[in-house]
């Protein structure tokens, strides 16, 4: 094994605020601070074998003892070492995140300056790290200086769908040196922004959406330089479009959106503050001075598309030389009933684009694009033709056998995914979607008034901005497909909330967010998305304590009812609100959100057991959903897998009581765990054939024995003989699986955890139906929603739990204490699988392992960032481990 780099001084680089770098907007009145190590670089040696780790003063220099964090509103105090606002002076401790500021009050709606400096091992103190910032936001209404809703006036007095309202406002700055120009703003139900004709920031589909009964989102931008561009005594001009997103989708839906408790017409909340560097403040508002007109965009829906009328455009409208002078005055809107609240979670953007790999003419006149890839977004055509002429562009995952594009579906009225551009006639125009989002792989033309070509269109990727956090690499072709497509189905399912599908509902479904959000956690930055998203949950929480199975929701799902086709409660789904949670505190080390949704939690389990709880079983709900052959529930029902969710509900919140200092508590958490666990093995357990069952009779079920073991369900008595049961029905099966969304997330841990990988890795890169392989062979390049080839969705995420059994078990990483202070790699690498490797950005930094095999052998490779250490067990050709520690730095083991 090589000795760990040696290192000196720690570097602190990276600083964060809340998750984010530099945010605009905090709302928290202790933001919680992070930063990064990094060892000075210096000359390095070592050798390699299969000794133990080198831990001695090297390592320990790596690590960090002790800290001082700073806080100032000028950069002169920070520069001369003073934090004015906060010193926390030195702190005797090795943590680099979740250290929450403990000042006085931050002043609102004020910029804010910190820096960091670190103690390593030997007693050696950094330089100040590089400077980051953070603005606060504004305190209450007062802080928006008077600006009011406004919107369109024929558009808020109209009960149709009139087109989106194009508003602007042009104003004169005086004289003087801006010293900084921040706009905050909120288009409902999604707005695009402009200053003296630019675009401002990159966000699209923006805000994200909510309960607007209880949550509205603004978003904070930092305009300084496009107003300092012209900022003495010159004119200015500040505009908006505004499309309907959820706010008020005009589209018939099975969930209710077109009649949402909130549902109105398009308004807008703007406030331009520039600040000059005398002390001046000018503020730009939505007022009734600005004007407003219909735009080009004739109608938009979430779900149905736009249709883009390009002799409406409007050219130059956003600039200050357009005239407006016969443009009619705003009128006042109603504001919306829900909280304004800053956005704290990236936004959604355009991540980038996917040029087509085929066009074909499957009808005359009639062209359908192939892109090679499922990606949510839209298309961008352009096309040239006489004015007037109709071009329809449909988006769609699959084809049908004609070779026309497939929008079959039964929950929008009328055709989903389509856009239509109506041409003005003046050479080559480009058209794209403003506010909506697809889900596809193919765009299908009609109406083209000539013949497109091949580059004359172009996929455009679109889904929140999180950062990417993982790679994953093996000598395994399934497994790299598969890990790449369980990406873009994460992904493509991003947009402001976790949906289902891009496609047919772009609903939060609680269910499908929580069994893939380790997978999301290690691939993707995530803390700042699902922190929104249990905001959400508080909103939809009804003061019973009820949560619906879609977050957030019109008011669709409640128990109460009686039109929706799913109704809660649904354990196995609401568990999203402990599960995601417990993820954040693995992963980030994140004790406050513990904290937070802890008596929400509480009370959702108390109205789940008074009202649901039967002989000490729960029979309401879905159960392991989609399981080969069947088109939603299992046919042994719900039963046995709501009531383990149940019990898995009271371990979590038994977890977290004990973090969050409710220790008091958790001795009515196990009494009710007891009382579970014995009702779900009378219910659920047959003593003469040694197997679980569901409520309703079957044939053998391998899901409903899964989540026994999985849970801890099963007696150690009978742990043997249940597993084997299972083992046989695989093999009977031709190691095939039989499981649906829920025993899936388990069997194949399961099986690898109990001496079965090369079991667990045949299951899981079958090419036969069902199976993960079988989805590859059939072209897939994300995931499906059903195991068959004619699957609904090609777009859907909650099978991708098989990511997270490559990282945890082929590769076999996870954090050992929370926040990836501690590291645990225990592969358990299948006969078939040669190398496997693993890269992680955690909050501690990068972490890379993998292993190969050597001979008869393994070699493992361990690299760790400063402050974190490794208990590292290296495979052994007789099955075994050896176990070995590791410091920070790199490390080489081998068997």
């Amino acid at each position: 094994m090589s000795a760990a780099s040696a290192t000196g001084v720690l570097i602190p680089h990276t600083l964060r605020t809340e998750y984010a770098e530099n945010p605009l907007g905090v709302e928290e009145p202790s933001p919680r601070l992070s930063w990064l190590l990094r060892p000075v670089p210096q000359e390095t040696s070592g050798t390699s074998g299969s000794g133990a780790s080198g831990s001695g003063a090297a390592a320990a220099a790596a690590t960090q003892t002790a800290y001082q964090v700073i806080v100032a509103t000028d950069l002169a105090d920070l520069d001369a070492g003073r934090g004015p606002v906060w010193d926390s002076g030195r702190v005797e401790s090795g943590r680099t995140g979740q250290v929450e500021y403990a000042g006085q009050a931050l002043a609102a709606d004020t910029g804010h300056l910190w820096t960091v400096r670190v103690w390593d091992g030997s007693g050696e103190v950094s330089d100040w790290a590089e400077p980051a910032t953070f603005v606060t936001a504004p305190a209450g209404e007062q802080g928006w200086g008077g600006a009011m809703w406004i919107g369109q006036a024929q558009a808020l007095q109209t009960d149709g769908q009139p087109p989106a309202p194009l508003l602007r406002k042009a104003f004169r700055l005086p004289t003087g040196d801006v010293a900084h120009a921040r706009l905050r703003v909120s288009g409902l139900g999604y707005g695009e922004f402009f200053l003296d004709g630019e675009r401002i920031g990159r966000s699209v589909l923006d805000p994200a959406p909510t309960n607007y009964d209880a949550t509205v989102l603004y978003s904070t931008y930092d305009v300084t330089a496009q107003v300092r561009a012209g900022a003495s005594d010159t004119d200015h001009v500040l505009a908006a479009v505004l499309g309907r997103g959820r706010y008020g989708d005009p589209t018939p839906n099975v969930w209710y959106w077109q009649k949402a408790p909130w549902w109105d017409h398009p308004k807008l909340l703007a406030h331009l503050a520039v600040t000059y560097t005398d002390g001046r403040v000018v503020r730009v508002v939505s007022d009734l001075t600005w004007r407003a007109v219909d735009g080009p965009t004739r109608s938009d829906s979430l779900y149905a598309g736009e249709h883009y009328d390009a002799r409406h455009a409007r050219r130059g409208w956003t600039t200050v030389d357009f005239d407006d002078s016969e443009w009619p005055e705003v009128a006042a809107a109603a504001p919306p009933r829900g909280q304004l609240r800053s956005q704290q979670q990236e936004p959604i953007e355009v991540i980038g684009e996917i040029p087509p790999v085929g066009l074909a003419e499957p009808q005359p006149g009639v062209y359908v694009y192939d892109l090679g890839q499922q990606l949510a977004g839209w298309a961008r055509l352009h096309v040239a033709g006489p004015a007037g002429t109709i071009v329809r562009v449909r988006h769609g995952e699959r084809l049908l056998p004609d070779g026309t594009v497939d929008i079959r579906q039964v929950h929008i009225d009328g055709d989903i995914q389509t856009d239509f551009f109506t041409l003005a006639g003046e050479g080559t125009e480009a058209f794209e979607p403003s506010f909506s989002y697809k889900g596809f792989q193919y765009v299908q033309i009609d109406g083209h008034p000539g013949r497109p070509e091949l580059g004359d269109l172009r996929g455009v990727v679109v889904h929140t901005a999180v950062a990417s956090t993982a790679e994953l690499d093996t000598d395994h072709p399934i497994v790299n497909r598969l890990h790449t497509a369980t990406r873009w189905a994460v992904l493509n399912n991003l947009h402001g909330i976790p949906t289902d599908t891009p496609v047919f509902e772009k609903n939060g479904w609680t269910g499908d967010a929580h069994l893939t959000a380790d997978v999301a956690a290690y691939n993707f930055h995530m803390p700042r998305f699902y922190t929104k998203w249990l905001q959400d949950w508080v909103d939809a929480q009804l003061p019973s304590g009820e949560f619906p199975p879609i977050v957030p929701t019109a008011g669709w799902g409640y128990h109460h009812d009686t039109e929706a086709g799913i109704v809660g409660p649904i354990p196995a789904w609401d568990v999203a609100y402990v599960e995601i949670p417990w993820v954040m505190y693995q992963h980030y080390g994140d004790e406050r959100i513990l904290r937070r949704i802890y008596d929400p939690a509480r009370r959702y389990l108390d109205f789940l057991v008074d009202g649901y709880l039967d002989d000490d079983i729960v029979l309401a709900g879905l159960g392991d959903w989609l399981p080969p052959g069947f088109n939603g529930m299992p046919p042994e029902g719900p039963g046995v897998y709501e009531t383990a969710y149940t019990v898995r509900f009271v371990d979590l919140l038994g977890r977290i009581a004990r973090v969050v200092g409710r220790e008091g508590d958790t001795k009515g958490y196990a009494e009710l765990r007891d009382r579970l666990a014995a009702g779900f093995d009378r219910a659920f357990y047959d003593a003469e054939s040694g197997t679980y069952h569901g409520e309703r009779p079957t044939g053998y079920r391998q899901s409903a024995n899964v989540v026994a073991l999985a849970f801890g369900l099963v007696p150690q008595g009978r742990y043997d003989r249940v597993l084997d049961r299972l083992v046989a029905d695989i093999h009977d099966r031709d190691d095939h699986l039989d499981t649906g969304v829920i025993g899936t997330k388990f069997l194949l841990p399961l099986l690898s955890r109990n001496g079965l990988a090369d079991l667990a890795f045949t299951v899981a890169t079958q090419r036969t139906y069902p199976g993960y392989g079988f989805w590859i062979e059939q072209g897939a390049t994300s995931l499906y929603e059903h195991w068959q080839a004619d699957s609904r969705s090609r777009n859907h995420h909650f099978f991708g739990h098989v990511d997270q059994w490559f990282i945890e078990d082929l590769v076999g990483v996870t954090p050992a204490e929370p926040g990836f202070t501690r590291v645990r790699m225990r592969p358990l690498p299948p006969t078939e699988l040669g190398r496997a490797r693993v890269r992680l950005d955690t909050v501690r930094g990068r972490v890379a392992a993998g292993w190969e095999r050597r001979g008869a052998g393994y070699s493992v490779r361990v690299d760790l960032p400063p402050g974190v250490t490794a208990e590292v067990h290296v495979p052994t050709p007789d099955g075994g481990h050896l176990v070995e520690e590791c410091g920070p730095g790199s490390h080489t083991l081998e068997s």
